[in-house]
């Protein structure tokens, strides 16, 4: 594992956004293992602190552990600050949630604090750093999209349609920066065994293939992003599942087993 990531190049420090648990965890975790110091940011604190402290005892490296609501400019402003001392080489800018339900039952605040998250936060922390790694000629960002967004998905399109901005800006963005040898990879995310498959209501006897464990998404995320690949869908099968599988295909089975998860009703009665 040591060898899966250049220290030199990416280091000494990595700011991973969303890090208490699931695939932002799993960064932080292999970051650590080629002893890449970790800047941990979550809304929840104490995880962060349990998290940077075990790997601060089994790795040696360094951490700090920054409570951050990423809806919330002012926390934003928080996490630069904190890092304005750091040499970071590395953003995993990975934070963001899921939150099925029918579009025109939702609160417009619920909407676009989503927004916030999972788009406006991203494109402020990667404006930021990608500036500081241009300067330098070195370092790199992984941005977090899904499987999936860019089609659209029923039961959470707004959420889906942040990804897909995060896919498109990530691509445009990874032709620009490496010109000044700065590396960006788009993580379009497989399913993956973490607390958010539940969350949505998906089973796993009912998903077309087994989910990716957090480890093996973030391994092949990062040997993608150390040869400079501009995406990566983790697992071959999911790979070829989304190559093969029609995109009207992939919309209406998803959004099925969205609705079936969340009690939403697909046939509505007169």
């Amino acid at each position: 594992m040591k060898n899966i990531i250049d220290k030199k190049h990416f280091g000494p420090w990595a700011l991973v956004s969303g890090a208490s648990s699931g695939i932002g965890a799993g960064f932080a975790r292999q970051l650590a293992s080629a002893g890449i110091n970790v800047v941990l940011t979550a809304r929840r604190l104490s995880l962060l602190e349990k998290l940077g402290q075990e790997l601060q005892k089994e790795h040696g490296i360094s951490y700090h552990a920054v409570e951050a609501d990423m809806s919330n400019s002012e926390h934003i402003e928080k996490i630069l600050q904190v890092t304005n001392t750091l040499e970071v080489g590395l953003l995993v800018s990975n934070a963001g949630t899921g939150d099925p339900g029918e579009f025109i039952h939702k609160k417009e605040e619920d909407l676009l604090r989503m927004i916030d998250t999972s788009v406006i936060a991203h494109l402020k922390l990667t404006h930021h750093f990608s500036q500081k790694f241009a300067k330098a000629r070195r370092g790199g960002v992984i941005l977090v999209s899904a499987m999936g967004a860019s089609h659209g998905l029923p039961f959470m399109s707004n959420d889906a349609g942040t990804r897909a901005y995060i896919r498109s800006f990530g691509l445009g963005l990874h032709e620009e920066l490496k010109r000044y040898g700065v590396h960006l990879t788009v993580l379009i995310t497989s399913p993956t065994t973490t607390p958010i498959v539940e969350h949505l209501g998906f089973t796993a006897d009912k998903m077309p293939l087994p989910p990716l464990s957090v480890e093996k998404c973030v391994k092949e995320t990062l040997k993608a992003f150390t040869k400079n690949k501009a995406t990566i869908i983790p697992g071959r099968l999911f790979r070829a599942m989304n190559t093969m599988v029609p995109n009207s295909f992939s919309r209406k089975m998803f959004g099925k087993m969205l609705a079936e998860g969340n009690n939403i009703p697909l046939k509505l009665v007169r």
